[in-house]
C-alpha cells in the first residue's frame, strides 16, 4: 500500500475540519463584534472563552508555551501574538483577533483585523489591501501549484500598494494540529517550495505592514520596527481536485 503523506487529510478528517471551520466561522464574527471604544482587549478574551465553552470547543492557544489566552488580539503596530490586557481601545485603532479552537483533535485557525469606530483613510486602505492580498493568495492555491505561487501573489499585490510583508511570521498547515509544517510565506517565487495536492489544508495569513518589513520581537509581542500599523486576516484553505475550498468565510458581524 502506498504510504499517504501526512500532508494529506483522509475524507473523514476534511469533513469533521470543515464543520469547525464553519463553527469558528460564527465564533471570530461574534468576537468581532465585541470591538468599539472603550472595551479592553482582556474583556474580549474573556467573552471568546466563555463563549467556546458554550459551543463546546477547546482554545488550546491558551496554555500553548505559556500563552496566558484563547486568542491573540493585537492592536495598530502589533503584528501578531498580542496578549489581551486591560488596555482600553481607541476610536480610530485597528484590532486583528486571531483564534484557533479545537474540538475532538482536530483544530480550525483564522483571523481578521477590523477598525475601532472610524477609522482613518490610511488604514481602512491598508486592511482593505491585506484582505486582498489573502484572496490573491487563495486564488494561487491550486494542485500542482507551489507554496512559491501563494507568496508571490501575497507579495505582488501588498508591494504595488506601498507596503510591506512581514518575513518573521507566516502561514502554515492546519487540521489535525494548530500548526503543521510546511510553513506557508506571504512572500517567495513562483514555482517554488512545496507542491501543493489534493487534500492538504492550509492557513493563508498575509501580515502587511505600511512601513518596513522587519519586527521587533519581545517575548510573544511583535511589533513593527518602525511603530507604523500591521493588518492580518486568515483564511483555512482546502486544496481539492479541481481547485481549492475556503473552509472559513468571513462574516459580516
Amino acid at each position: 500500500m502506498p504510504h499517504r503523506s501526512p500532508h494529506i487529510k483522509t475524507a473523514e478528517q476534511i469533513a469533521s475540519i470543515r464543520t469547525l471551520a464553519a463553527d469558528l466561522s460564527e465564533l471570530l464574527a461574534w468576537s468581532l463584534s465585541l470591538v468599539r471604544p472603550g472595551v479592553t482587549t482582556q474583556s474580549i478574551d474573556t467573552a471568546i472563552e466563555a463563549r467556546m465553552r458554550e459551543i463546546g470547543v477547546r482554545g488550546p492557544c491558551k496554555g500553548y508555551h505559556g500563552f496566558p489566552c484563547v486568542s491573540c488580539i493585537s492592536v495598530n503596530d502589533q503584528v501578531t501574538h498580542g496578549i489581551p490586557n486591560g488596555t482600553l481601545l481607541r476610536e480610530g485603532d485597528i484590532i486583528d483577533i486571531d483564534i484557533v479552537i479545537e474540538r475532538h483533535g482536530y483544530f480550525a485557525d483564522m483571523s481578521r483585523t477590523v477598525s475601532v469606530g472610524e477609522a482613518s483613510p490610511a488604514a481602512r486602505k491598508l486592511i482593505r489591501t491585506t484582505e486582498e492580498c489573502l484572496a490573491y493568495g487563495i486564488a494561487s492555491a491550486r494542485p500542482g501549484g507551489t507554496l512559491g505561487d501563494i507568496g508571490s501573489a501575497i507579495q505582488n499585490h501588498a508591494e504595488k500598494n506601498g507596503y510591506s510583508v512581514v518575513r518573521d511570521y507566516c502561514g502554515h498547515f492546519v487540521g489535525i494540529a494548530m500548526h503543521e509544517d510546511p510553513l506557508v510565506p506571504n512572500f517567495g517565487k513562483k514555482g517554488r517550495g512545496t507542491k501543493l495536492q489534493p487534500g492538504m489544508i492550509l492557513c493563508i495569513e498575509p501580515m502587511i505592514n505600511e512601513g518596513t518589513w522587519e519586527v521587533i520581537t519581545r517575548g510573544w509581542d511583535a511589533r513593527t520596527a518602525d511603530g507604523k500599523l500591521s493588518s492580518r486576516c486568515e483564511h483555512m484553505v482546502l486544496i481539492t481536485p479541481s481547485g481549492n475550498e475556503v473552509l472559513t468565510r468571513f462574516i459580516q458581524s
